[in-house]
């Protein structure tokens, strides 16, 4: 089995670990990161759209980290969650790519929040903004990891450089600039 659904009680396990790193009642662009010290990396969304690059992720994170990754679903409320056991990854990611164009039929919902049970990367995609952010844990970032990550995802200074092409973008940028910055920190408010 490559994608296992999980049950009630571990869903509960996971949010309630999950909610010491993300703050689940807070939405994007703003800073939905509790850690400090993290990298960020964007993409458009939805990234189950994108089976190439969530499998490379994924596969990734079992040969640098080998902690299993999780995709949850609706958090905190409803909250739905799926687990990769590490085999087969791409009928996995193949799985939650066609669970979730009917919204596994009605009973998932954004955000949708996927990471390795250690918590050294998360991704977290809103219903309402056009880009996800996904944080790596500099602590715990492997160089392999980072690198994967970069050639798949749009780095923070990558995504600021973007601006000055259109209007709408640009607004986007500028949203997320106010929280994330190209170092990975936290943006101070004026």
């Amino acid at each position: 089995m490559s994608l296992s659904k999980v049950e009630f009680k571990e869903v509960n396990r996971i949010t309630a670990a999950l909610s010491r790193h993300l703050d689940l009642e807070k939405d994007l662009p703003t800073m939905v990161f509790f850690d400090s010290g993290l990298e960020y990396y964007f993409f458009e969304r939805p990234v189950l759209s994108t089976t190439d690059v969530l499998s490379d992720l994924v596969r990734l994170n079992y040969e640098v980290f080998s902690t299993d990754v999780f995709a949850l679903f609706g958090a905190p409320l409803n909250s739905s969650c799926y687990l990769f056991d590490g085999y087969n990854v791409d009928e996995g990611v193949e799985v939650l790519n066609s669970g979730f164009l009917d919204f596994f039929k009605g009973t998932a919902d954004y955000p949708m929040i996927i990471g390795n049970l250690g918590f050294d990367w998360l991704l977290f995609e809103s219903a309402y903004e056009e880009f996800g952010v996904l944080a790596l844990s500099k602590a715990n970032a492997k160089l392999k990891f980072s690198e994967g990550v970069g050639r798949n995802l749009i780095r923070s200074k990558e995504f600021q450089a973007l601006k000055g092409r259109d209007g709408t973008l640009d607004a986007i940028i500028d949203a997320f600039h106010h929280y994330f910055n190209d170092e990975g920190g936290r943006v101070p408010l004026e």
